[in-house]
């Protein structure tokens, strides 16, 4: 059994809990954006928790320090004092990344620290066979975390490869968004999942990667979209049913034909939106239509006031709002909505 912390998108802390415990995976610490956990899972499968940001073996764990970087470069001190740190190294080094560099993160940003401190750490790492220091590129990295919550990490990234690991198209999103909303959606072999606003198909790809279903369609409007999105299905090797269209008016989708609607509607900035409450009435109008009886919808979404507007005066008796999770995105403020019908309007 190994002790694992991994990092997650802040305000889904409920939702990790749930994802852990279907994997009965033991939580020994939970914050608002990181998690500490036992399990005896192989290391690849962790590394497939495709809910976290990332993941790191846990070596040492402190507590009750000031979130500063004093504090920070104290951990390090504390790491490079520990008579039983490179053993530890040694038997928890994957076999084939051996070339390394030390990250310090402080409240999830990067700091410089001493030099002196550093190469301490640096040479008693040095000491295991094999091992490089590679700073410009790294396959092994070792992580001295300090949280706001006052608890500091030191521990072995897990999640690889590093290199454009950080690559998005501008207004993509990142595949632990997309896990989370297919999570949300409980996800059935029986299902037909629609995302009507597919873009560069992060929600559909990662529907299909990580879940059962039985049809995925992907419909995009955008023409500089379309050929991308093809492109990135076929790549990913899934079934799914890539078509031009309006989300608005989905004349090709039938009535009551959809179990599971999945999507990232536009917010109004990198597409403009003349009207964001027609929008979304007429989107939820359409999701009225096509929606099955015990159909389920999650979204999210970046106008939230606008949108719990018209969600409360105009559908309350169509849809019910089952849960919200208020989250950031790329640090715009943003919520993931979980509608199901009102239950007299099945």
């Amino acid at each position: 059994m190994k002790t694992y912390f991994s990092t997650f998108i802040t305000g889904t802390q409920e939702i990790v809990k749930e994802f852990l415990a279907k994997r009965g995976v033991k939580i020994k610490l939970l914050l608002d954006g990181l998690v500490v956990y036992e399990s005896d899972y192989p290391e690849r499968e962790i590394r497939n928790f495709h809910i976290f940001n990332n993941t790191y073996l846990l070596l040492r764990s402190f507590s009750n320090l000031a979130p500063d970087a004093k504090s920070l470069e104290k951990i390090l001190a504390m790491v490079s004092h520990d008579k039983n740190l490179q053993h530890q190294i040694a038997i928890n080094l994957p076999s084939r990344r051996r070339n390394f560099k030390i990250v310090s993160s402080l409240e999830n940003s990067m700091v410089p620290v001493s030099r002196e401190l550093l190469q301490k750490l640096e040479s008693i790492i040095l000491r295991t066979p094999g091992t490089r220091l590679n700073i410009q590129k790294p396959d092994l990295e070792f992580w001295a975390l300090l949280r706001r919550e006052r608890y500091g990490f030191f521990g072995i990234r897990v999640t690889y490869p590093f290199r454009h690991e950080n690559y998005r198209e501008k207004g993509e999103l990142r595949k632990e968004i997309s896990y989370i909303l297919s999570f949300l959606s409980k996800p059935n072999p029986k299902d037909v999942v629609l995302d009507p606003f597919a873009g560069y198909g992060s929600i559909p790809i990662e529907r299909a990667a990580s879940f059962p279903y039985k049809e995925i369609i992907a419909v995009e409007k955008e023409d500089d979209l379309i050929s991308k999105l093809k492109q990135k299905v076929k790549a990913s090797g899934k079934k799914i049913e890539v078509i031009r269209g309006n989300a608005l008016a989905l004349s090709g989708i039938q009535n009551k034909s959809i179990d599971k609607i999945i999507s990232d509607p536009p917010w109004g900035e990198y597409k403009e939106v003349p009207d964001l409450e027609k929008f979304y009435e007429s989107l939820l109008l359409e999701f009225d239509r096509i929606l099955k009886k015990e159909g389920v919808i999650v979204l999210l979404i970046g106008a939230k006031d606008i949108f719990e507007n018209i969600l409360q005066n105009k559908f309350t008796n169509i849809f019910q709002l089952q849960k919200k999770y208020d989250i950031l995105v790329s640090g715009k403020k943003a919520a993931i909505y979980k509608l199901v019908r009102n239950y007299e309007n099945k």
